[in-house]
């Protein structure tokens, strides 16, 4: 029987307009606003909501020929971001492999290893 890697959730993401005005709406509800980051090689820029072990990110597109490069490309998110208002999906789940997890991953994936970490 093989084991099946187990995983944890990481954050959530909601694609936006540039700047995430929707922040300020998060922001008074209480939520407290962490830090903001370009992605260099994605294209892509955030804003931070963060929590014991998760977080939740506002993500907009700032550099479309990155959003739009080939090592960019199968995460969909120039097209997701472009037509987010007229049905494509805005949110995506980013998940973790759990501490001591298998190497299997159960169904269909794609390795993905954004350009603005450190390999």
């Amino acid at each position: 029987m093989n084991k099946a890697m187990t995983f944890e959730f990481d954050h959530l993401f909601i694609l936006t307009d540039i700047g995430a005005s929707e922040a300020a709406r998060l922001s008074s509800f209480g939520l407290v606003e962490g830090g903001s980051r370009i992605h260099h090689g994605q294209g892509t820029t955030n804003r931070c909501f963060f929590f014991h072990n998760a977080m939740l990110e506002l993500l907009w597109i700032h550099d479309p020929e990155e959003a739009k490069s080939e090592p960019i490309h199968q995460t969909r998110l120039w097209e997701r971001s472009t037509n987010r208002n007229n049905g494509a999906c805005p949110f995506g789940i980013c998940l973790r492999p759990a501490k001591g997890s298998e190497d299997t991953v159960a169904f269909s994936s794609w390795a993905y290893r954004p350009p603005y970490l450190k390999r």
